[in-house]
């Protein structure tokens, strides 16, 4: 019975020895030496590795690991997810997936406010980053901002709105200069350069599937092409789509109707399928109008 005591205590003792020794390289051994980051472009480098570094327990690799791949750990509000791998037992290598931005709101002369495909906000920066467009129009309560909430501003209809067309806007990879509220607070308005997009109260899907191939075909035909193109009553199955270049949306305005057979200006119907050709009709009305009608076909017809 003594020697089985003995042979026993001997086996705890080696154990105790085994799991001391293992502590001890997994402290010396797996200190946090460096910090990689990849995939960042919201967030400097020093930015990410303070974030990373953010506890007293970060002096160990091993616990960084663990934490960000194994729990649910707070990341920057910019940052859709980040996995954490070593180099080696004293390099740490994250890699950041951050957040798509659907627009942003100008806080200040040099502050941005950035939203999410939620409408939440998700980044202030001064830094204009490509392809987001500025959104106009919102009336923001910029002391009620809160990071990862949606952003608060006075009417939540025409928000949702936004966010929507923001949406697919970015689902055709369209980046217009602006989107505006439209004065009666329920339309959007999208700026490409000279070219004014009216698109209405809903239906952005299908109407923003029709700018791209739309503008090239202006700019095709008129490199400063200038005036509206109006998608705001259009409907999938439309055969045309009108576009009023800016001499002929003037005298619109000056006639006091939106009639272009009436007050002597020019519009374009231009089609709003995949090709995006404009074909025009050489004769004109009574009143000396010139009318393009959009056949959608490859080839333009003179």
């Amino acid at each position: 019975m003594k020697k089985k005591k003995h042979k026993r205590g001997r086996l705890v003792l080696k154990l105790l020895v085994m799991l001391i020794l293992v502590g001890v390289l997994v402290f010396f051994l797996f200190q946090t030496r460096e910090v990689q980051v990849k995939g960042n472009e919201y967030y400097g480098d020093s930015s990410m590795k303070s974030w990373i570094q953010n506890d007293k327990y970060a002096v160990n690799t091993l616990y960084i690991f663990a934490k960000y791949n194994y729990t649910d750990a707070a990341l920057p509000s910019a940052v859709e997810s980040m996995k954490i791998s070593l180099k080696n037992p004293w390099t740490v290598v994250a890699t950041v997936t951050e957040k798509q931005m659907y627009g942003y709101v100008q806080i200040s002369d040099e502050e941005r406010l950035y939203f999410d495909q939620n409408g939440m906000a998700a980044l202030q920066a001064k830094k204009e980053i490509d392809g987001v467009p500025l959104i106009e129009g919102l009336e923001l309560d910029v002391t009620k901002v809160k990071m990862e909430k949606v952003l608060p501003v006075s009417d939540k209809s025409i928000f949702k709105k936004i966010v929507e067309a923001a949406k697919y806007l970015n689902k055709y990879q369209l980046t217009p200069d602006r989107l505006v509220c439209g004065t009666d607070g329920k339309s959007l308005v999208l700026y490409f350069g000279k070219v004014q997009v009216l698109i209405g109260e809903s239906s952005y899907e299908e109407r923003l599937a029709q700018i791209s191939p739309i503008l090239a075909a202006l700019q095709e035909k008129d490199a400063d092409a200038e005036g509206t193109l109006h998608l705001e009553n259009y409907e999938e199955g439309s055969s045309s789509i009108r576009f009023v270049p800016k001499q002929a949306d003037t005298s619109d305005q000056k006639s006091g109707d939106g009639s272009s057979d009436e007050s002597g200006d020019s519009s374009e119907d231009t089609s709003g399928d995949e090709a995006g050709s404009t074909s025009e009709d050489s004769s004109a009305n009574n009143s000396g109008d010139s009318t393009a009608d959009g056949s959608g076909d490859e080839s333009a017809e003179e």
